[in-house]
């Protein structure tokens, strides 16, 4: 992976795993581009994935607790970029999340009785939020996750991927006219709906916008009245005390100014007898000047404390008034908050009342208001419309080249975007849009293109998935993908395509992949093995890094079931060797 793609993606940094089925402890550490874990059948190399769909807010299950726990626990560290998606920036600001270097870590724990806990920067969530969170940090591709790619909504979501920032824009510039467009029609249907009642709504609104204009509150101010009242209130009591704060520092013989002098003029002997008393001197001496300031600044205070019987009053007043127009037009759990709903409430009366006074009038103005905001709206969906037929004629090209390269020479693809007709006889508009997109498979030569979801095989499915991801990664802000045994279903030639694309993929993206096939795992950067122990009726697993020699005899044991196999093992080096040229 390239240091600037590197800094500019979020990255799964390691997965810590407790008493989760058969791995009693491990911590699992991941490195930029392409991560792959082997191990041999029943391992536990199942229980990685399952680890981090927990972290990730997938389903809790106490069966997957080990034999002998209370518990299990499994955590995430991701590492952020510094510019962050849009996305993921909202999920931050709204969780109000604070970012330590760049880093943040999702936890979850599940207990005996089948409840969970989720956590985030070490404080309590929800499983909801810590799902939300992981769709901006990781895309995960289990063994029947490429089923989601039949779906729609998958396949407009990854033709949005691929389309970029100048999709992304066009949709939001969508998706905000849709606002404004439903936003005024619930007016309209409001109005309508509630013009029977609309005399007793007016005379509460024009009381509600004399009784503000009288007053004119303002945010927060309750309590600054309380604090000033509270003040005026006890000028006398605080009088007493500030004076016998200033009597005890500047009494003539007993103030603690007078007595800090002498242990200065004392200490200042003994310094010069004892160079270690020195080091004493200049911090007795910042003690006595900054009691001195506090009593100055009591002096001062003294000075200017007066009571002020006629202020008080028109304070108490006030407050009085402020309280009251609170809790008659206010809502909320105390005071301040009912002050500021009041206050924002009064902020959009006039408006309303316009609303209500217009009667037909203002219905037949709101309704011309809409066929212009219909017209923006439709106007934005055929950009998004067009933009998106671009992309898709692009999506078409590089995804059959990248199918052709995955052993599938004659494989062709297509995503048609048909958009909506007769928009303006609508009645809804999609939240994402309102084009059909549909993606289409043909795996050999003069092949009919059908939908995928009857055109795939298991291993096709995968190879398209796949091929779809290389290229969408290099637009997608997306910072992880896990592949679950994406080589389900294939072998020789077409595993090691497998395994150069997905190497490929890891130049944009970290990528994680648990595989079962030597063809794959000889293109890894960092090569994770999970192996088991067992003794008598318990079974441990554990997960290292395999490097160097270690990592020879683990492809030899791939490619035969033996280790030892010199055979194998000659297999073996040819293979990475092969990577190595």
């Amino acid at each position: 992976m390239s240091e600037a793609t590197n800094k500019s993606r979020s990255r799964l940094e390691e997965i810590s795993i407790r008493s989760l089925g058969v791995i009693d402890s491990a911590t699992i550490e991941f490195s930029p581009g392409l991560n792959v874990i082997t191990g041999e059948t029943g391992a536990g190399k199942t229980m990685v994935i399952t680890a981090l769909s927990l972290v990730l807010g997938g389903k809790a299950d106490s069966d997957l607790i080990r034999r002998g726990s209370d518990r299990l626990s499994a955590s995430g560290r991701f590492t952020l970029p510094k510019a962050l998606p849009s996305a993921l920036e909202k999920i931050i600001e709204e969780q109000e999340l604070e970012i330590e270097e760049s880093e943040i870590l999702l936890t979850r724990t599940v207990n005996q009785d089948g409840k969970s806990r989720a956590q985030l920067q070490g404080l309590p969530t929800t499983a909801t939020i810590l799902s939300n969170l992981a769709n901006e940090l990781i895309e995960i591709h289990g063994q029947h996750g490429t089923l989601q790619l039949s779906k729609p909504a998958k396949q407009r979501e990854m033709l949005d991927a691929f389309g970029g920032s100048q999709t992304q824009e066009a949709l939001e510039k969508y998706q905000e006219v849709l606002a404004a467009y439903n936003e005024i029609k619930n007016r309209i249907r409001e109005l309508q709906k509630v013009a029977k009642d609309k005399d007793q709504e007016l005379e509460e609104l024009a009381s509600l916008v004399s009784d503000s204009g009288k007053l004119k509150p303002k945010l927060g101010e309750l309590t600054t009245v309380e604090i000033e009242i509270n003040r005026l209130e006890s000028v006398e009591e605080i009088r007493q005390s500030i004076t016998g704060a200033a009597g005890a520092l500047d009494g003539e013989e007993n103030g603690s100014l007078a007595l800090l002098n002498q242990v200065r003029r004392l200490i200042a002997i003994a310094g010069r007898k004892d160079p270690k008393i020195e080091a004493l001197i200049s911090r007795i001496d910042e003690a006595f000047y900054s009691l001195s300031d506090i009593s100055s600044e009591l002096s001062n205070y003294l000075d200017s404390l007066a009571a002020d019987p006629m202020r008080l009053e028109e304070l108490i007043n006030r407050r009085v008034g402020l309280r009251n127009f609170a809790k008659r037009y206010g809502a909320g759990a105390d005071l301040d908050e009912s002050l500021g709903s009041a206050i924002e409430r009064a902020g959009q009366a006039e408006e309303r009342i316009l609303d209500l006074k217009g009667g037909e009038d203002r219905i037949a103005s709101l309704k011309r208001e809409e066929k212009e905001i219909l017209k923006q709206l439709i106007a934005a969906s055929t950009s998004l419309s067009k933009l998106r037929a671009q992309c898709a004629v692009s999506l078409d090209s590089k995804v059959t080249k990248e199918l052709q390269a995955l052993a599938m020479p004659k494989a062709s693809f297509k995503c048609a975007v048909t958009p909506a007709e007769n928009l303006l006889e609508e009645a809804n508009f999609g939240a994402f849009g309102n084009d059909e997109i549909e993606m289409l498979f043909a795996a050999h030569a003069g092949g009919e293109l059908l939908p995928i979801s009857k055109a795939a095989s298991g291993g096709e499915l995968s190879r398209l998935m796949l091929a779809l991801e290389v290229v969408v990664a290099e637009t997608s802000p997306k910072g992880t993908y896990l592949f679950d045994e994406v080589d389900a279903g294939i072998g020789g030639k077409a595993a090691l395509e497998v395994g150069k694309r997905l190497k490929k993929l890891a130049q944009f993206s970290q990528i994680i992949v648990v595989t079962h096939l030597p063809q794959v795992a000889i293109w890894a950067d960092n090569h994770l093995r999970v192996f088991k122990d067992s003794t008598g009726s318990i079974t441990e697993s554990s997960i290292s890094k395999v490097e160097a020699a270690e990592r020879e005899l683990e492809i030899a044991r791939m490619l035969s079931g033996l280790e030892e196999s010199e055979h194998a093992q000659e297999h073996a080096r040819e293979l990475l060797d092969l990577v190595k040229g």
